[in-house]
């Protein structure tokens, strides 16, 4: 499982006032720890602490680049290795060179990659080593990237929504013998309220979902993993008999299994105790073949592609696919379409868009002619991996952990499932070719935010509405920002003669706050484009706090830093977005963290202000996020504010119904009346409402929501709320699917006259 996601964990060591004071050396053993049990982004946030302190030690520089390297940190990455190519000049470290052309190739900086890849060429002395071939596979995809970007996109894409991915690593989605789409997840054992548990292990695992046409269903697990094991890289036979898997022991090779008829797993015969993995079942002419991935002894270097015989008594002669396919780089995720003959894969190697992308080779005879690069966008600058298409149906999916995928760890931590549809004028009806035009539009609009992000908007602490319990505020982002801003000498004078720590915070206020603020800026041009061109807009924002707090006065406090952000929004521009936010074009998800999911490593003693208030580690927590950007369906008129009652239909994208009741005084009372559509094919009963505060109460229809029928759901609002932007939750418990259906009762209130 080699292409997985590097598990991602939670950094479990102090990073304190009096742990700053132990120097260096401690954040060199914490991140050495760190890289040794795989937990690459915390060594990155380590030796960032380290390198606060010695920002000049080229040493800590170098250990920075590989883990931020190693924890898709693309433009971190490569800032470093520059650093340490511009000290060193090749001669402690002469790969650095070469990984940072890599890693702006993957940051999508293609000018500086193409001046960094020609002196890589240049300073080789071999101009038919396995480097100087890379740079020219390298400078061949910088042109080739620059000519597809500029083509027409060579497929629709669909970011699968949740509950199918998830902010764990999702990747190898392959359809199975019974049509439902079967893929593995990495991720941590789970708490009973379903949240992943703070953990050093990560567990991938076998699950199955189903596309019921509007929705997708929620995924099962249909092999967990057990003690120390892990499986992934479900595969079938061509009567869907035989299951094939990879297994892949914590601390060994993985090994691809097989269950005939149901009689157990036992790993493959004839393939040997080397690492083996992602197998893939060939059938035609006569025969069954095995293709799969493996580093063993025999091929040209790094992860190949295999092939071996299959019978009756296992695997026989698993033999390296000849050239073009395999390179002296990492070749995997083989997928045979027998329709056309054809064999997609990844590489990294060969010339892309950056890290990993998806190749196709035709067939002939079981000769493969030169891998053609699948354009975009199906290979972006980060890793692309795990094509499967259906030719009769111009159907696929592949892996990325492209910008835009669910992520907590940086934009480009984690891997997601992608679907995607070729054109195809047979199977396409004439009156759905406008409609698929204008979605390709869409999404190109799409990805220009996505590649935004994450917007961080950073705050000063208990900020803004300090010791209160408000879950909004009256103030606007810009409002807080001006403020934050102005508090910069108290935080100098709390570091007095520490100079490296008045640095370290005016960096931080230069890079991080003033960055966000512009940044959320020219977002919000973008996204204003977008509206105005028709498209419906969900943006899902994420909450972090300090640990200064109980967890649920974090989670109001997270609540209050969205408000102010939806409060710039009503105003910005003159206004220009608030009749797309009162229309319900433009959504905010709100997910407020509070304490429980800030990253550990902050200190919590009210007495240490330096560490818990003023320090960069602290500040850094203080900050929501604006993390993804979805393109919603229509799912109703528009909402007329001040109407009563107001109708929507629940939006399968996102599990809620969101109603605005418009402006109104303190104490006035309104109505919401939404419409719940079941789109099951049982009745699904509405058990019972659980509301936040006393502002509201709900009156559920007694009778069940009938199969693909409708019921209504009364919300009474009774105006008992502080003057401002007003956002309540209401969480509908269901016998059906989804089990929990959130109401959401938006608008403004004035003040009582």
């Amino acid at each position: 499982m080699p292409t997985a996601r590097t598990a991602l964990l939670v950094l479990v060591l102090s990073i304190t006032g009096a742990g700053r004071a132990q120097g260096i050396a401690q954040f060199l053993l914490w991140s050495d720890e760190a890289m040794r049990t795989g937990d690459h982004y915390g060594a990155s946030r380590y030796l960032a602490e380290a390198l606060q302190q010695d920002p000049g030690r080229m040493e800590l520089q170098w250990k920075y680049a590989e883990a931020c390297r190693l924890s898709n940190q693309y433009p971190q990455a490569a800032e470093a290795y520059a650093k340490v190519y511009r000290k060193d000049q090749g001669r402690l470290h002469p790969e650095a060179l070469r990984w940072l052309g890599e890693m702006q190739l993957c940051a999508g900086q293609l000018d500086e990659a193409q001046k960094t890849w020609l002196k890589v060429k240049q300073k080789e002395k071999d101009k038919r080593s396995v480097t100087a071939q890379r740079a020219d596979n390298a400078a061949a995809g910088i042109a080739l990237t620059r000519e597809l970007m500029a083509a027409p996109p060579v497929a629709q894409v669909k970011h699968l929504p949740e509950p199918v991915n998830t902010y764990d690593s999702e990747f190898g989605a392959r359809t199975g013998p019974d049509q439902q789409l079967y893929f593995t997840s990495l991720r941590g054992e789970l708490k009973d309220d379903e949240v992943v548990k703070d953990t050093g292990t990560y567990h991938a695992g076998i699950w199955r979902t189903s596309n019921l046409g509007d929705r997708w269903i929620a995924p099962v697990s249909v092999q967990a993993p057990e003690q120390g094991l892990g499986y992934a890289n479900p595969a079938w036979s061509a009567d869907g008999q035989v299951q094939y898997r990879s297994n892949c022991p914590a601390g060994g090779p993985c090994r691809i299994q097989m269950n005939a008829g149901g009689t157990g797993w036992q790993d493959v015969p004839g393939l040997g105790a080397e690492m083996s993995t992602q197998p893939h079942v060939v059938t035609g002419d006569g025969r069954a073949s095995l293709l799969f991935t493996s580093d063993r002894a025999g091929g040209p270097g790094g992860l190949d592609i295999w092939m071996a015989d299959l019978t009756a008594n296992g695997a026989t002669d698993p033999r390296p696919l000849p050239p073009p396919v395999n390179t002296p780089g990492n070749e995997s995720c083989p997928y045979y379409e027998p329709v056309t003959r054809t064999l997609y894969f990844s590489s990294d190697f060969l010339p892309g868009f950056g890290g990993y992308d998806n190749f196709s080779s035709a067939d002939s005879a079981g000769s493969f002619a030169t891998p053609r690069n699948l354009g975009h966008p199906l290979n972006s600058h980060a890793n692309d991996l795990y094509p499967v298409l259906n030719a009769a149906t111009g159907e696929g999916y592949f892996t990325s952990n492209r910008i835009g995928s669910l992520a907590k760890k940086g934009a480009t931590c984690c891997n997601d499932l992608y679907a995607f549809t070729l054109p195809n004028a047979a199977h396409v009806a004439p009156d759905t070719v406008k409609k698929d035009t204008v979605l390709t539009v869409a999404q190109k609009r799409i990805t220009s935010l996505r590649e935004k992000l994450p917007i961080r908007l950073y705050f000063h602490n208990d900020e803004p509405g300090p010791r209160s319990w408000d879950t909004t505020t009256t103030l606007t982002y810009e409002q807080t920002y001006r403020a934050y801003k102005a508090l910069v000498p108290d935080y100098h004078r709390a570091w007095g003669a520490n100079t490296t720590g008045i640095a370290a915070i005016d960096g931080f206020f230069r890079e991080k706050v003033d960055h966000g603020f512009d940044q959320l800026n020219d977002f919000i041009a973008l996204l204003k484009q977008a509206l105005e061109e028709g498209q419906r807009i969900e943006l899902q924002v994420r909450g972090f706090a300090s640990p200064l707090a109980k967890s649920d006065y974090n989670a109001n406090l997270s609540l209050r830093r969205i408000s102010s952000m939806v409060n710039y929004l009503q105003v910005v521009d003159g206004g220009a977005l608030r009749p797309f936010l009162r229309s319900g074009a433009l959504r905010i998800r709100k997910s407020p963290f509070g304490e429980d999911q800030s990253a550990s490593g902050i200190s919590d003693r009210l007495e240490d202000l330096q560490g818990s208030v003023y320090s960069v580690g602290a500040s850094l927590e203080r900050r929501i996020e604006i993390e993804q950007v979805l393109l919603t369906e229509e799912t109703g008129a528009t909402i007329e504010p001040g109407s009563d009652p107001i109708t929507n239909v629940y939006n399968v994208l996102t599990n809620s119904i969101t109603q605005d009741i418009g402006t109104l005084e303190q104490l006035q009372h309104r109505n919401a009346v939404f419409l719940v559509r079941n789109t099951g094919a049982s009745p699904m009963h509405l058990l019972r409402a659980r509301v936040q505060c006393d502002c509201v109460s709900v009156e559920l229809p007694e009778q069940p929501v009938p199969p693909h029928g409708t019921q209504l759901v009364t919300v009474h609002f009774n105006g008992h709320a502080p003057e401002g932007r007003l956002e309540r939750y209401i969480d509908v418990d269901t016998d059906g699917e989804p089990a929990t259906l959130r109401l959401i009762v938006t608008g403004h209130l004035t003040p009582l006259r």
